[in-house]
């Protein structure tokens, strides 16, 4: 079996041709094998190797550049046979047996039999028996070449009847120069069937001239044909053809790409990869064109942008056969109008859930903006001035005029209309060194089962807030976390159009919207370096007539006095107005929080308040009793000291503290406050009591440091605990810092803590 395929020349491989897994069977050699490849337009040939390869069009075959050009190749098609078949076609030798009659047309040119020279042949109309031979000018050279004439299968000397000698004038044949006469002896007169040429009466028939010939040879003439026909010339199957490349001349911003059938139904669509995709200014779902160069036709699909080889098209079987795809490379454009870039687009707005703070746009649009995917789109509804933004990411699906914006942005936005205007943001996006985020439950009322939710989720938490391009006032809902959010404070400060966003490094701070009620524990540093007079008292008045006016006992009077305006104070007599004011603005919330008091230096203790118990309680009505604390707390941390600074045992005492309000309060928070002026000297005691408590998501951990002391080591054991490290700078800061951590409890979140 023998095959005529397109040529697809390759300059990767060598000495061998690729052919389609059905061509390779067809040859008979499913497996590949040696194979002849044939010229058919200069009759050479060359044996090579074949593989076959699925990918491999059936109307078409690759073959080495190395081989085509050892065969001087040029053309379009080529034809392969395996390596057992002849090359060209055979017919029988010619014999003596009688032949059917045959109808001979004018001027006939004989081959030349085996024995004899060629001659030249005329028409002839025979009706005698026999016939006297003619006289025949001499001959030179007997080959004659080979005139465009109908062949004639070799037949038997026929018969012909005797007759008169017609005189036939000498006769003109091209390519033959005139010849001697020779003399020819009389022969057989041979039997000639019945031919279609009208009878002509002999008296009527010109003298006819004969060679002169052997009798030995003329005693059976006889007519051969060749071997192998002659190549027949075959009608083009593509009259309309032009080269590939110049039909990808005449078409503008075209490629020329190989056609690869898909294994599976693309529904009508085409497939080509990125950079195919850049180069003809083509996108998803965008429409485009092409043309086989042999036949001419052309199609059109839609664009799907995958993976997929350079230089390659992939269509399915279907569209192929239905655009009548013949060549082995097509030329494919664009058929999308031109983009013309613009600054902004009037869209219509669609808001949908769960978009994840992105804003959906077509490919089309994309380019009219001159965005990519997460770049920033700000947008902004005309009527009112309601301004947002948003991440970009292309939806094929979004029709041209409309813009999908996720339902936070909108809602967070303001934006009422249904149009709004989109921009490409050109401004520098900060990434922000730290963010206080407002929370509340979006339905319910458990504050802190949001909040401690969030901290052990942080990661997740900082992930979903990556996704939102920050603005002032921006507003936002995680439903699945049923977490609503408020942007209170960020750092850098945001102000008019600024954008910003959340990196891996924000420090993000958790704060209850609504009303929170926790414990507390106040852990205070006795040791002898807190005798050191150097807090000034400054800024302290509203907290200091507060204190006098509510507290009327001698002993706490008296010690409020040493407060004096400009003057120094030492650090364990602001420790302990620090607490007694914490204390006051509990009681003054009433809200029935439990208040613990550690005093620590060569051992931890915890101050036993009224009737014996180890906290007071804000809310419990007892007359007098904040008065008593007060005075505990003046006697036994005011007037007290001690040398070591043992702050891991007065940490251990804390834990002691959790365990017994977990008893009856499982859930309730609690904040525990270190006031300290030194480092631990009990080893690393006071790091693995801080380890133990940062497992417990409902403990904040707040760490008030004055004078000189590690202060990196005392940051990384408040960040553990979802807490701050802070240092004030006089005894009115601190008082304020006391105030108000007596009112709130917040988180702050930074990526040194560790779960």
């Amino acid at each position: 079996m023998e095959l005529k395929l397109f040529v697809e020349i390759v300059s990767n491989i060598s000495q061998k041709c690729i052919l389609s897994v059905k061509n390779a069977a067809n040859l008979g050699l499913p497996q590949g094998g040696s194979v002849i490849l044939v010229d058919p337009a200069l009759n050479t040939n060359i044996a090579c190797t074949m593989e076959p390869d699925s990918e491999v069009l059936d109307f078409s075959v690759r073959v080495a550049k190395d081989v085509l050009t050892q065969i001087n190749f040029t053309g379009l098609e080529i034809i392969i046979l395996s390596n057992d078949d002849q090359n060209g076609a055979s017919i029988p030798a010619p014999n003596n047996k009688s032949q059917p009659p045959i109808n001979i047309p004018p001027s006939p040119i004989l081959p030349p039999t085996p024995s004899t020279s060629n001659f030249p042949t005329i028409d002839l109309n025979l009706n005698s028996s026999t016939a006297p031979a003619p006289n025949v000018p001499p001959m030179q050279t007997p080959q004659v070449p080979p005139m465009q004439a109908p062949q004639v299968p070799p037949m038997q000397a026929p018969q012909v009847p005797p007759m008169q000698t017609p005189q036939v004038p000498p006769m003109q044949t091209p390519q033959v120069p005139p010849m001697q006469t020779p003399q020819v002896p009389p022969m057989q007169t041979p039997q000639v069937p019945p031919m279609q040429a009208p009878p002509m009466p002999v008296s009527q028939m010109p003298p006819m001239q004969t060679p002169t010939v052997p009798n030995s040879q003329m005693a059976a003439p006889q007519s051969s044909v060749p071997q192998s026909l002659p190549p027949l010339i075959e009608v083009d199957p593509y009259p309309n053809r032009i080269p590939i490349s110049q039909l990808a001349n005449q078409t503008p911003n075209s490629a020329i790409l190989i056609p690869k059938i898909s294994k599976k139904s693309l529904s009508g669509k085409i497939v080509i990869n990125a950079k195919t995709a850049t180069q003809l200014n083509l996108y998803p779902n965008a429409i485009a064109g092409w043309e086989d160069h042999l036949t001419r036709s052309t199609g059109s699909a839609r664009v799907e942008i995958m993976e997929l080889g350079d230089g390659n098209v992939g269509m399915d079987e279907n569209t192929i056969f239905d655009t009548n795809v013949k060549a082995p490379q097509l030329v494919v454009y664009s058929l999308e109008p031109p983009i013309v870039p613009v600054e902004s687009l009037s869209l219509e707005v669609e808001s949908k859930p769960d978009l994840g703070g992105f804003i959906e746009i077509n490919h089309r649009n994309a380019q009219t903006l001159q965005v990519t995917e997460g770049d920033i789109l700000s947008f902004e509804d005309e009527l009112t001035g309601a301004f947002g933004a948003g991440k970009v990411r292309f939806n094929p699906n979004v029709q041209e005029s409309n813009a999908i914006i996720d339902q936070e942005l909108v809602e967070a936005s303001g934006v009422g209309s249904f149009e709004v205007e989109l921009k490409k943001n050109i401004r520098q996006i900060i990434p922000l060194q730290s963010i206080e985020l407002g929370v509340s439950p979006i339905s319910g009322e458990n504050v802190w089962e949001i909040i401690s939710m969030a901290r052990e989720n942080i990661d997740v938490v900082k992930k979903w807030l990556s996704n939102y391009i920050i603005y002032k006032g921006i507003k936002l809902r995680w439903k699945s976390a049923n977490i609503a959010i408020e942007v209170l404070n960020t750092v850098p400060d945001l102000s008019g159009d600024v954008l910003a966003s959340i990196s891996p490094s924000t420090a993000i701070e958790l704060k209850p919207v609504s009303l929170i009620t926790f414990n507390a524990i106040l852990v205070i540093d006795i040791s002898r370096s807190m005798m050191a007079r150097d807090v000034r008292v400054t800024n302290i008045g509203p907290a200091l007539e507060g204190i006098k006016s509510a507290m009327h006992d001698p002993e706490i009077q008296d010690f409020l006095a040493k407060f004096k305006p400009g003057t120094n104070v030492p650090r364990r007599l602001s420790a302990a107005f620090s607490a007694i004011l914490f204390l006051s603005e509990k009681v003054g919330r009433g809200f029935g929080e439990r208040v613990s008091v550690i005093r620590f230096a060569d051992e931890a203790q915890i101050l036993p308040m009224s009737a014996g118990k180890l906290w007071m309680d804000s809310s419990s009505g007892q007359k007098g009793e904040l008065e008593n604390c007060a005075r505990l707390i003046v006697r036994e941390i005011g007037n007290a000291y001690g040398q070591a600074t043992n702050m891991g045992l007065a940490m251990q005492k804390a834990q002691e503290l959790l365990n017994q309000f977990s008893i009856d309060q499982p859930d309730q928070p609690t904040m525990i406050v270190l006031l300290t002026d030194g480092n631990p000297t009990d080893g690393t005691a006071f790091l693995d009591a801080i380890d133990k408590i940062s497992e417990n998501q409902n403990v904040v951990l707040y760490i008030i440091g004055l004078g000189n002391l590690d202060d990196g080591m005392m940051k990384k054991a408040a960040v553990k605990c979802a807490g701050e490290y802070f240092k004030p700078e006089d005894s009115g800061e601190l008082l304020v810092w006391y105030s108000k951590r007596a009112r709130d409890l917040t988180l702050k979140l930074r990526r040194e803590e560790k779960k």
